[in-house]
């Protein structure tokens, strides 16, 4: 039997499930804004942000994303399917170890600068996106702690429940690639701040949309076919 559909002020009134909304939304917020500024030579400041160089901030964006929607659905929250329960922990630990290597990236990058003339500094949004991973691994954590006794390694799910989530997470990616795809178009030539933006602006309200299509339709697919 489905969970039982929350009201927004129930879902918030669990302490560990809003620590974990706070730290994925802390995690989304300082990788899609500048990780560091920089100043140099005839060229002045300017910010560098983590989808340049090694293109971090756009794998941290997807492991947040992912993130949230798993905390957000009451099936997933509720279900005894480890990988699902699991599912926050794991991308934020994950975070943590990226953020990590980001880490090392930037203090590279930054000690390059001195050679010409320049300098640099990493800003609040990384500092942010490792403090939210951080808080988001302790609070997944904490879920994973309060519902071993249910959990199981059976992917007994029942049909709609495994099409919905097959058919959400497919609709996240697909809109994902058309929302980055269309960014990259737009801002052919533009700075990589321009850029960064509208990858934001565009492809993560795309990913969710077409997610919440994905998991939906076929779910109700699933239930019309067992039906007939």
């Amino acid at each position: 039997m489905p969970p039982k559909r929350r009201s927004l002020r129930e879902t918030l009134r669990d302490r560990v499930r809003l620590t974990l909304l706070v730290g994925l939304g802390l995690l989304l917020v300082g990788a899609a804004l500048p990780w560091m500024r920089v100043w140099l030579p005839y060229e002045g400041f300017f910010d560098v942000t983590g989808f340049e160089r090694a293109g971090d901030a756009g794998l941290l964006l997807e492991f947040g994303a992912v993130g949230l929607v798993l905390t957000w659905s009451e099936r997933a929250w509720h279900s005894r399917v480890t990988v699902l329960v699991a599912g926050p922990f794991l991308l934020a630990v994950a975070s943590v170890a990226l953020l990590r290597v980001a880490h090392g990236d930037a203090n590279i990058y930054l000690e390059s600068l001195a050679p010409r003339g320049g300098n640099g500094s990493i800003l609040w949004p990384f500092w942010a996106a490792n403090a939210g991973a951080v808080l988001a691994s302790i609070a997944g954590a904490a879920h994973v702690w309060q519902a071993r006794s249910r959990l199981s390694f059976d992917i007994g799910l029942t049909v709609p429940a495994v099409a919905g989530t097959v058919g959400g997470v497919a609709g996240a990616v697909l809109g994902f690639v058309m929302g980055t795809t269309i960014a990259e178009r737009l801002a052919a030539g533009a700075i990589a701040g321009v850029s960064s933006s509208l990858v934001v602006v565009l492809a993560f309200p795309l990913a969710f949309i077409t997610g919440w299509l994905g998991a939906i339709g076929a779910a109700r697919l699933a239930r019309s076919a067992r039906r007939s």
